[in-house]
């Protein structure tokens, strides 16, 4: 029976390896445990680019990539998230930062936790906008509160890679 869990991909937490993303355009490293999704999204407003899950079962983490299609800064979508979530009696703003990582990208931060009403689970979000060769993206590193820690190391390794 543990071989059976092991090999079904909690072992995966053992990989401290990373692997890079990228569209063309941009590109990002990103913990080696994650394992790519096909969840398309494209209206008006955004298109997904990448969507990546965490192969760990007991500490899942997500990771959201995408391109906005309207005429919106980085900055005035940083500012309507955070607008958005501090309305909302089921999140919190923890910070909203604009930095520059050390490949010269300035990005938007936010970093937020959410409840959601359905269950009362309490959620780790870190929320990058950010503008390259004229596409403005979004990336979204999130999962449960409890494992907020993981959540905040695989946002720095992305943070960090941004290019």
């Amino acid at each position: 029976m543990i071989f059976v869990i092991l090999a079904s991909g909690c072992i995966s937490s053992f990989n401290t390896g990373t692997r890079t993303f990228s569209d063309g355009v941009m590109s990002f490293d990103y913990p080696g445990i994650f394992n790519t999704e096909t969840q398309e999204i494209n209206n008006s407003k955004i298109q997904r680019v990448a969507y990546f899950v965490s192969g760990d079962l007991f500490n899942k983490q997500y990771i959201n990539v995408f391109k906005n299609k309207t005429d919106i800064s980085p900055v005035e979508l940083r500012d309507e998230t955070v607008s958005k979530n501090r309305n909302l009696s089921t999140s919190e703003v923890l910070s909203s930062t604009t930095e520059t990582n050390p490949n010269g990208i300035v990005v938007e931060t936010i970093r937020m936790t959410i409840v959601y009403n359905e269950n009362g689970e309490k959620t780790s979000h870190n929320v990058f906008y950010f503008k390259i060769n004229d596409t403005v993206y979004g990336i979204g590193v999130y999962g449960p509160y409890s494992n907020r820690e993981k959540i905040t190391s695989t946002a720095n390794i992305i943070f960090q890679s941004i290019k």
